[in-house]
């Protein structure tokens, strides 16, 4: 596991996909191998299969936030914001001072087409977090009656969306550390 965590961490997604693809055909109800293979193939933008992966790793371990930010980051790139809020709806139920999962559900609320919603989260975001600028551009923008660009119309990424995911991998076994010794 920690090979594929070092590939991953250094870039190599083919290397560390390979590591964790045969570490989930060994161990199968092992969540962290699922997750870190989806990172892989997110990094390696095939999202169908890393959409995939991470249904799996919430299936086996629905109580960690990076695995919801992952999943709310994948359907955000497939067009499938209703998915996405709920994703960042319960990333925030387990950390509820993250403000990317925040911001990520405000901004997947718009997409989906209801900007009362976004707006209301964004407000929220904003009294929270007031120097998040992503966030009262997007905030300017629906108040201007701005509509949101699909993907398919667009030529790059939107200019609004922050990718919450480190450069280096989250650690998801946190808990196990700081957990006190019987």
């Amino acid at each position: 596991m920690e090979e594929g965590r070092n590939s991953l961490s250094n870039g190599y997604y083919i290397s560390s996909l390979d590591i964790f693809q045969r570490i989930v055909a060994l161990k199968p109800n092992l969540y962290e191998a699922w997750y870190l293979m989806a990172l892989s193939k997110y990094h390696l933008e095939d999202y169908k299969g890393a959409y995939e992966d991470c249904e799996k790793a919430l299936e086996l371990q629905p109580y960690i936030a990076d695995i919801y930010d992952l999943y709310g980051l994948i359907c955000i790139h497939e067009e499938k914001y209703d998915k996405a809020a709920d994703a960042y709806t319960k990333a925030i139920e387990i950390n509820n001072d993250n403000r990317e999962f925040w911001f990520n559900r405000a901004y997947s609320l718009y997409m989906k087409g209801c900007p009362k919603e976004a707006l209301q989260q964004l407000s929220s975001v904003l009294k929270r977090w007031p120097d998040l600028s992503v966030a009262q551009a997007l905030w300017n923008d629906i108040k201007l009656g701005k509509k949101p660009i699909k993907k398919n119309s667009q030529k790059s990424g939107s200019k609004y969306l922050r990718y919450s995911l480190p450069k280096n991998i989250p650690e998801l076994l946190q808990w196990k550390e700081k957990a006190p010794k019987l």
